[in-house]
């Protein structure tokens, strides 16, 4: 099971280089990236393929070339378009290790008001425009450094990031901004606790009474917020976070197909052989199959 959902406690990179780069390759089928957030800033680059993904509440149809920035703290994730599978390359980090506690002018004119959300720089970055084009490919060479065997490749990934930063200001793509208003604020941190409230207790029937009340909001505004964001009502978000569970049990364990049902939430048979079918194509026995020959190699 993909354990990158809701709110991530891991640690990106090492304490004294907190940088962390993931490769993946998902099916339209499957899901392109559950939906979760982190403190640390991210860096997306799409390399086959292409999907929607949704910052907050934009939404940007992003195919291979292009790339997106991620601010600290936003809900996002990752939707098939037109049925594509997608392949990306992500670079999470903690952005004051960038400046490294020092206190000046850089720090203070882009990096803290960057980290603050006084300040902002393009979301979406495409080959369509010189500095598009620059971006990326600055991008994409600060990843390769990633698998690369330089002894000074910290160094170059830091350097690399600052010059990023630096061509993204000359280019004008850097911006003051007001900070995120009052109610969106409070919807999203509220959407984050009903997100977190289903992680922990999807295995017993939740109402969507009990979802809105841990959110903070009535049930009316509660399910507009949460469709507005995820693209799915709590109850069908919920269901499939069930699915995807059963199935890393059953890929993972010996549990029964109903004793991994069971464990999910799931007291309807029938219902959860449909919903698995729905999200993976197949019956829960044929994708214990196949996990178990994926993982013989």
């Amino acid at each position: 099971m993909d354990k990158r959902l809701l709110k991530e406690d891991r640690q990106h990179g090492t304490p004294g280089f907190p940088v962390g780069y993931y490769q993946q390759r998902r099916t339209a089928q499957a899901g392109i990236l559950d939906f979760h957030w982190h403190e640390e800033f991210e860096f997306l680059r799409v390399t086959e393929g292409r999907a929607v993904f949704q910052i907050g509440l934009a939404a940007y149809e992003v195919s291979a070339g292009e790339a997106l920035f991620i601010p600290g703290g936003l809900l996002h994730g990752g939707y098939p378009l037109h049925g594509s599978d997608c392949a990306y390359e992500a670079l999470v980090l903690d952005l004051g290790w960038l400046d490294g506690g020092a206190a000046d002018n850089i720090s203070a004119r882009y990096l803290r008001p960057l980290q603050r959300g006084h300040a902002g720089i393009a979301a979406h970055w495409t080959p369509g425009t010189p500095w598009g084009e620059a971006a990326v490919s600055a991008l994409a060479a600060i990843q390769r450094l990633e698998l690369a065997p330089d002894p000074a490749r910290e160094l170059r990934v830091k350097a690399g990031l600052l010059a990023l930063f630096a061509d993204l200001i000359d280019a004008g793509q850097w911006q003051a901004r007001s900070p995120t208003g009052e109610g969106e604020n409070l919807a999203a941190e509220g959407l984050k606790q009903a997100l977190s409230y289903m992680e922990t207790n999807f295995a017993r029937k939740l109402s969507l009474r009990e979802l809105a009340g841990v959110a903070g909001m009535s049930e009316g505004h509660f399910s507009r917020m949460f469709k507005a964001y995820m693209r799915k009502t709590p109850i069908e978000y919920l269901n499939r976070y069930r699915i995807r569970y059963a199935a890393g049990r059953l890929a993972s364990t010996d549990l029964t197909v109903s004793e991994a049902a069971l464990e999910a939430g799931f007291d309807n048979f029938s219902y959860f052989i449909k919903l698995f079918r729905g999200v993976y194509g197949c019956t829960p026995k044929a994708y214990r199959k196949q996990a178990a020959a994926a993982a013989l190699g």
